[in-house]
C-alpha cells in the first residue's frame, strides 16, 4: 500500500474518532456508555495522533496532536475525571517521544539521503571515467591502426624506385588514412618553371576532375611558409581572399609541404567541402607520412641518378661504351628480323693529345664536351650517340644505309670544323677565369675529326665485327690525313 494511502486513512481515522467523541460528549450516548466510549476514544485518538508523528509530514503530526489534545482537554473538562488529566499528561509524553524519534529518523534519513547523493555522484563521476576511459581506448586504437597503416606504408615505398609509382601510392594511402576528405593532390616542384605541377590525385566518387593542375592558394602559401596548414573553415579564414574553389566547393583543407632537406620539393593536400573536417591529430599524421614519401623520393632520385650514371658519362653526358654496345646488340637483332640496315660511326678528335699537352686537360675536356654538343645536334631523332673512350665518340643509327650514314658523318664532320674555333689557349684561359655558372671557354681553333662509317648487314653481320670495322675506316681516315670520314 503506498504511504499517501495510509495517510489518507490516518486523517480519516482521526477525523472520525473527532466525531464520534464529539457526539459522545455531546450526550449521544448514555452516562454508563460514555463512561467507556469515552476513554476509549480518546486513547484511540492519542494512538492516531501518535502514528501522525511516524506517517504524516509535520503538519498533518502537528494537526493530529492538536485535535487529540483538544479532544483530551474538551473530555476532561466536560466529565471532570482526573484519568484524563493523566491521559493528557501521558499524551505530552508519548507526542514528545514521538517528536523526538522523528527528529531522530528525519536526521537518519538526511544522512542517507546525503550517501545516496554521494553513491550517485561517484557513481555519475566513475560512469564519466569509463565514457572517458572509453574514449581515449578508442582514440588509442584509432592511432594504432594509423600506425599500423603507416608502417606497411613505410615496407610498401620503401619497395618502390619509380616517382610515378611513388607518387600514386601517396595520395591513395594518404586519402585512406585520413580519411574525410573529397579530393587529395600531390604536387611536386617543377625546377625548370620553378612553380607546382600537379602528378598524382585520388578523388571521391562523383567529384569532377581537378583543372588547376598548378595548384591554388593553399598549396602556394604552403610552398612559400614550409609549414603545414590546416584550415578549419575556409570562409572565416583572413588568411586567405578566396575560400570557394571555382571547381567544387571548398570548407576545410590539410597540407603538407614535402621537404628534401631544407627546401621543399612538393606539397600533398586534402580538402572537404565540410567545415572542420580535419584535426591537429590528422596534420600529425600526414606531416608523418609526407616524411615517409619525402624519403621514398630522395631514395628514387637517387637510384634514377645512380642508373644515369651507370650508363653515362658524367664529362659530356653521352651512353658509356657498355651500354652503347648493349643497345647495338639489341638493335642488330631487331634489324635481323626486319631486314632494315644499321649504321655505325666511329670518329675520333685529330691530334687531341697534343691539345691536352700543350693547353692542359681543361681545355681538352672543353672540346670533348663541344664535340658531344655537335653529335646531339647534328645525329637525327632515334640515332644514339656514346663516349666510346678517351677522344672517341660512336654513334648508332639505326634503319639507315651506309650512303645516308655517310651523309650524317660529313654534316658532323664539317659542324665540328666549323663550331669549335677559337684559341685553345684562350679557352684554357676563359675557363679558369670564368665565375661558377658562366659559360664555357671555346675550344681551339683547328679542331677537327675523322669519321669511319659501317654498316649492316653490308660490312659486318654481328655488332663487335661492325665497330672493328668502323674502326678500321677511322683510322684509314687518319692516315690519310684526318679531318675526313671513310665509308668504304
Amino acid at each position: 500500500m503506498r504511504a499517501s494511502t495510509v495517510r489518507w486513512l490516518l486523517t480519516l481515522a482521526v477525523a472520525v474518532t473527532c466525531l464520534a467523541l464529539g457526539r459522545t460528549l455531546l450526550g449521544g450516548a448514555g452516562a454508563a456508555a460514555g463512561a467507556v466510549i469515552v476513554p476509549t476514544l480518546t486513547l484511540l485518538l492519542v494512538a492516531l495522533a501518535v502514528d501522525a508523528w511516524v506517517l504524516c509530514p509535520l503538519a498533518g503530526s502537528l494537526a493530529a496532536t492538536g485535535v487529540s489534545l483538544l479532544g483530551l482537554g474538551w473530555a476532561w473538562a466536560a466529565r471532570q475525571a482526573p484519568a484524563f488529566g493523566w491521559q493528557m499528561a501521558a499524551a505530552g509524553l508519548l507526542f514528545g517521544a514521538a517528536a523526538w524519534q522523528r527528529r531522530l529518523r528525519d536526521r537518519r534519513l538526511h544522512r542517507l539521503r546525503q550517501a545516496l547523493d554521494d553513491l550517485q555522484e561517484q557513481h555519475t563521476v566513475r560512469r564519466q571515467a569509463i565514457a572517458l576511459a572509453g574514449q581515449t581506448s578508442e582514440g588509442l586504437r584509432k592511432k594504432l591502426a594509423r600506425y599500423t597503416q603507416l608502417q606497411s606504408i613505410a615496407e610498401e615505398l620503401s619497395n618502390l624506385t619509380d616517382l610515378t609509382a611513388i607518387a600514386t601510392v601517396a595520395v591513395e594511402r594518404a586519402f585512406a588514412l585520413i580519411g574525410k576528405s573529397d579530393l587529395c593532390l600531390l604536387f611536386l616542384v617543377d625546377p625548370e618553371r620553378q612553380a607546382l605541377a600537379l602528378v598524382a590525385s585520388k578523388r571521391r566518387e562523383a567529384m569532377p576532375s581537378v583543372r588547376a593542375k598548378h595548384g591554388d592558394q593553399f598549396d602556394r602559401h604552403v610552398l612559400r611558409t614550409h609549414h603545414p596548414l590546416l584550415v578549419n573553415d575556409t570562409r572565416r579564414d583572413f588568411r586567405f581572399t578566396v575560400a570557394v574553389s571555382r571547381e567544387r566547393e571548398v570548407g576545410s583543407v590539410i597540407a603538407c609541404p614535402l621537404m628534401a632537406g631544407q627546401s621543399p620539393t612538393g606539397v600533398l593536400r586534402l580538402d572537404s567541402a565540410s567545415p572542420g573536417a580535419y584535426t591537429q591529430d590528422d596534420l600529425r599524421f600526414l606531416d608523418i607520412l609526407l616524411d615517409l614519401v619525402g624519403t621514398a623520393l630522395t631514395n628514387a632520385r637517387l637510384f634514377a641518378r645512380t642508373q644515369q650514371l651507370a650508363v653515362t658519362d658524367s664529362l659530356t653526358g653521352l651512353a658509356l661504351r657498355r651500354p652503347f654496345l648493349e643497345q647495338l646488340a639489341r638493335e642488330l637483332t631487331r634489324s635481323g628480323r626486319s631486314r632494315e640496315p644499321v649504321s655505325v660511326l666511329l670518329l675520333d678528335v685529330d691530334h687531341f693529345k697534343a691539345y691536352n699537352d700543350t693547353f692542359g686537360h681543361t681545355a681538352g675536356d672543353l672540346i670533348l664536351r663541344r664535340v658531344a654538343d655537335v653529335l646531339r645536334a647534328v645525329v637525327p631523332p632515334g640515332g644514339t650517340v656514346g663516349r666510346y673512350g678517351g677522344e672517341e665518340f660512336v654513334v648508332l643509327l639505326p634503319k639507315l644505309a651506309r650512303p645516308q650514314a655517310s651523309e650524317v658523318a660529313e654534316r658532323v664532320r664539317r659542324s665540328v670544323e666549323r663550331d669549335l674555333q677559337g684559341s685553345p689557349r684562350e679557352a684554357e684561359r676563359r675557363a679558369a677565369h670564368a665565375p661558377p655558372g658562366g659559360g664555357e671557354a671555346e675550344p681551339g681553333e683547328g679542331v677537327t675529326v675523322s669519321v669511319g662509317v659501317a654498316a649492316f648487314p653490308d660490312d659486318a653481320q654481328v655488332d663487335l665485327e661492325l665497330i672493328r670495322t668502323a674502326d678500321q675506316r677511322l683510322y684509314q681516315a687518319k692516315h690519310a690525313g684526318r679531318n675526313m670520314v671513310i665509308s668504304s
